[in-house]
């Protein structure tokens, strides 16, 4: 590597000229006017709050600073303008009647953040702003909410899977651990047969390679049972919510017409129905014991009055 590349990978505080080179926990940060500084530098200057920059000499506040993302300032302005408008221009293709509208709110959109990235017509930019803010409060909160909602979805749904991936991580590494232990055991346990047993050497190896096969075999189909529910946490979580249910509570009702058998008792239905097993889950949506037995029993006493 060249000096100049060297030079080039450096990052320096202007002020204190200290490099990442020389310690390897620098961390510049970036305000509004674009020049860096080092943290160091941040906390001895801005004690009070605000202060001048130093290489500008415009006054900035000490919370306006942020960790500098980007070796080109534009960049870093843009990321931060347009992260700012889209709190306010949050509408999404669906709050507008055809596709050809929704686009003209993007170029509106790409206007602004030029606009206030490139400092052009600021004044009339931000009270175009400030009326759409005003015209669209509603709306303007009603999507922060489902972006909020949003957001915290595919935070828990990134952190289940982050916690599956350890899981399974972890599971391979006790697996491939026992199967280590039991490949030196079973080793150990063929050359014991070779020394002590009285059978040819080549049969006990036969019998060893048709004892691995098997444990390959059993490896492999457990390996592909493993961690497979056939349902992700997308497709499990992806379904809308119902919003508009009716609930619908069954009722047993007799067959129609003479079943040309002794009618059914309820004492009869009670005694049978003490020995049925219903889960808690049934019982909870509304299932009675009763259901299970009042079919059986009808046709067990079905037909036996049609000689009578």
């Amino acid at each position: 590597m060249t000096q100049t590349q060297v030079t080039t990978l450096e990052e320096v505080c202007p002020r204190c000229r200290t490099s990442n080179y020389q310690n390897k926990s620098l961390k510049l940060l970036v305000n509004e006017c674009g020049h860096d500084l080092c943290d160091k530098c941040v906390e001895h200057l801005f004690i009070r709050g605000s202060a001048p920059c130093p290489g500008c000499k415009l006054v900035l506040k000490k919370n306006g600073f942020k960790t500098k993302r980007f070796e080109d300032f534009s960049v870093e302005r843009e990321v931060d303008v347009r992260k700012r408008i889209l709190k306010v221009y949050n509408k999404t293709e669906d709050d507008f009647p055809s596709l050809r509208e929704f686009n003209d709110y993007l170029e509106d959109i790409e206007e602004i953040v030029f606009n206030f990235a490139n400092t052009v017509d600021v004044e009339e930019t931000t009270a175009k702003v400030e009326a759409y803010k005003k015209d669209n409060f509603k709306i303007i909160q009603k999507n922060r909410v489902a972006q909020s909602r949003q957001e915290a979805y595919l935070k828990e749904k990134t952190l289940a899977e982050e916690k599956e991936s350890e899981e399974r991580r972890a599971h391979e590494q006790e697996c491939e651990m026992m199967e280590e232990m039991e490949r030196v055991e079973r080793k150990k346990k063929l050359l014991d047969q070779i020394a002590s047993s009285d059978r040819p050497a080549d049969e006990i190896l036969l019998l060893h390679k048709e004892e691995e096969e098997t444990v390959i075999n059993k490896r492999s189909l457990h390996s592909m049972s493993a961690y497979n529910s056939g349902f992700s946490i997308a497709m499990i979580n992806s379904a809308k919510p119902i919003t508009d249910t009716k609930v619908f509570i069954y009722k047993y009702e007799d067959g129609m017409g003479d079943n040309c058998g002794p009618k059914t008792s309820e004492e009869t239905i009670q005694e049978y129905a003490e020995d049925v097993v219903v889960s808690d889950v049934a019982l909870a949506g509304g299932f009675l014991r009763d259901y299970v037995v009042h079919r059986p029993v009808d046709d067990a006493y079905s037909g036996l009055l049609i000689f009578h």
